[in-house]
Parts: structure tokens; sequence; C-alpha cells
């Protein structure tokens, strides 16, 4: 039986429409959950990464919001609240096996400076 665990939908909410919804954190930690493996920060521009999370997200959770428009600091409160009353305040999420797995540098802008530091034996 898959691994799951429950997130808050403000949470998966945020991974399935790409639109922040909750703390960047608990988003990440969302994300490598799902995907079963570390995803860099830097991970996040790749429109590849996205699409693999929302079609996990909506394979699981197929009400879950693809398009949040018009959200604000202001009014985000009660654009997750309207989710929420549709899908719950969390969902239950299986655990991915790794198959989007990155290299750390991959997906490093060109031209930008990139300092690695590697532990030495």
């Amino acid at each position: 039986m898959p691994e799951t665990r429950d997130f808050p939908t403000s949470v998966i909410a945020s991974l399935s429409s790409g639109v922040l919804l909750c703390e960047f954190s608990k988003m990440h930690e969302a994300a490598e959950y799902l995907m079963g493996h570390s995803i860099w920060t830097h991970h996040f521009a790749s429109k590849d990464l996205w699409k693999a999370m929302r079609g996990k997200i909506l394979e699981q959770c197929p009400g879950m919001p693809t398009d949040v428009t018009g959200v604000t600091k202001e009014n985000y409160a009660e654009k997750l609240s309207e989710i929420e009353k549709e899908l719950g305040v969390s969902v239950m999420i299986r655990k991915g096996n790794g198959e989007t797995a990155m290299s750390p540098l991959e997906g490093i802008p060109e031209g930008k400076p990139t300092i690695i530091l590697q532990k030495s034996a």
C-alpha cells in the first residue's frame, strides 16, 4: 500500500494552481513528498516539474483548482475559504516515487554567478 499523508488544502492548491496560498516552506515540503524526491528552490522554475505536480495532484484530487485568478494579499483568505468549502481543510496525498528527480545543478540559469560548495573528504 502506498505511503500517504494529509496536507492542508491551501498547500496542495498552491501546487496545483501555481498561486501561493500558504507559506512557501510548507508548499516546498509537500512538493517533495508528492514527487518523492528533493526539489531545490530553483527547480520550481521548471514548467515540466509544475506540469508533473499538477498531474499527480489532479489524479488524486480531481477537484483541486488549477487556475486561481485575482488573488491578492488582501483577498487570498477569502479565495482559500471558497476552495476549502468545496474540498475540505486537508487532503490526502500519496508519496511519489522520485521519477522526476533532477540534479541539484539542473535548471540553474546560465550567465548568472553560481557558487558551488563541495565537502572535502
